[in-house]
């Protein structure tokens, strides 16, 4: 089977890239849409710390911060999942994404089967997929009003691990 090839996953999910990634201990990385600058520092030096270790990570990698991260672990070529909240035969993935599928770093998660643009309630279903398929959960900084708040508030009443990053005065 080719590392493009799709892959299915036991809650029906699909995958394409290494599918072994899966089964890995995954550390979910979640960031609001709105990051105090304190919380981007943390989070990047926190990224590359990750990329060094070769932490395998997972995320859905929407907010700048997050993209920001993922950009940082690809450039180390360390393992990442990428979870997408659409159909995966519609994406379209970015062209930098094909080499590290293909070296088997990175491994493309679509949980949806949709063909439509994310919107707030598939974003909030991805995250708990997300969260569901992780060791562990770390967060940059969650938006006190934000959708992601209420997230980690139902993740840490589960018995999830949730991890904030400290970010310094």
């Amino acid at each position: 089977m080719s590392l493009l090839s799709g892959w299915p996953l036991r809650d029906g999910a699909q995958g394409i890239g290494n599918v072994a990634l899966m089964d890995l201990p995954l550390t979910a990385f979640f960031a609001s849409r709105r990051c105090s600058g304190r919380a981007v520092r943390a989070a990047m030096d926190w990224a590359v710390e990750q990329a060094r270790e070769k932490t395998p990570l997972l995320g859905g990698f929407h907010s700048q911060v997050e993209q920001s991260v993922l950009e940082i672990m690809l450039t180390a070529h360390a393992p990442v999942v990428v979870v997408i909240a659409r159909k995966l035969q519609s994406a379209r993935l970015p062209a930098a994404w094909r080499s590290e599928l293909q070296s088997g770093t990175l491994a493309v998660v679509s949980m949806d089967d949709t063909m439509q643009r994310l919107i707030a309630e598939r974003a909030i279903r991805r995250n708990h997929w997300i969260a569901a398929h992780a060791a562990r959960i770390v967060v940059a900084e969650a938006a006190p009003d934000g959708s992601l708040a209420a997230c980690l508030a139902q993740w840490k009443s589960e018995g999830y691990q949730v991890n904030c990053l400290p970010v310094e005065l």
